[in-house]
């Protein structure tokens, strides 16, 4: 949480400014013993103030959604080449319209979500992983609310799809492989 649009508001006093005043008083008090000396109500005394706004890596959260973001074109790219070798387009495609995916595209598909691709579980957990750590800043008192976040995600993707593919079903596995890992690391 961060909190912004606080109005500054200056001391009542300073310490400084109270000795100086103390001083003052002492000598004009010697001078007339009528004076009274009042003292504020209140005194400023600077501290050092504790962050307490919540903190996230912010350039590994970018990076991450880059990354992402190119992963996700590679596939919309992959649709769109298939169609077109079909002289098909998304914006001409019926509801109706069934499309075979062509060897070529089943490939390619199989490279991106492959051990190795992008897509793949081991580079999705990781990316995921990466944001959870990132977006709680290294907060690994946090790592239950991370967990159900991920796992209530999945189970949504599930909800959509009916039943997870292979590969997800590896991803959420792995994921909660490394978030143990990085919560038990000293």
């Amino acid at each position: 949480m961060r909190v912004e649009n606080i109005q500054r508001t200056t001391p009542v006093a300073t310490t400084d400014k109270i000795e100086a005043e103390k001083k003052i008083d002492s000598k004009t008090e010697a001078k007339d013993t009528q004076t009274t000396n009042e003292t504020p109500a209140a005194v400023y005394e600077k501290t050092e103030q504790k962050e307490t706004s919540h903190v996230y890596d912010k350039n590994t959260i970018l990076k991450l959604k880059r990354q992402s973001q190119e992963a996700h074109s590679q596939l919309i790219r992959l649709v769109q080449e298939m169609l077109k070798r079909q002289g098909k387009s998304l914006e001409l495609l019926g509801a109706d319209e069934i499309v075979e995916v062509d060897e070529t595209a089943r490939l390619e598909a199989k490279a991106l979500i492959g051990p190795d691709g992008p897509l793949g579980a081991e580079a999705v957990s990781q990316r995921l992983v990466d944001f959870a750590i990132a977006i709680s800043g290294g907060d690994k008192s946090k790592v239950e609310t991370l967990r159900s976040a991920i796992e209530q995600g999945f189970k949504e993707a599930e909800k959509i799809l009916g039943e997870l593919p292979d590969v997800s079903k590896e991803t959420y596995k792995l994921t909660m492989e490394k978030l143990d890992a990085w919560a038990k690391e000293e």
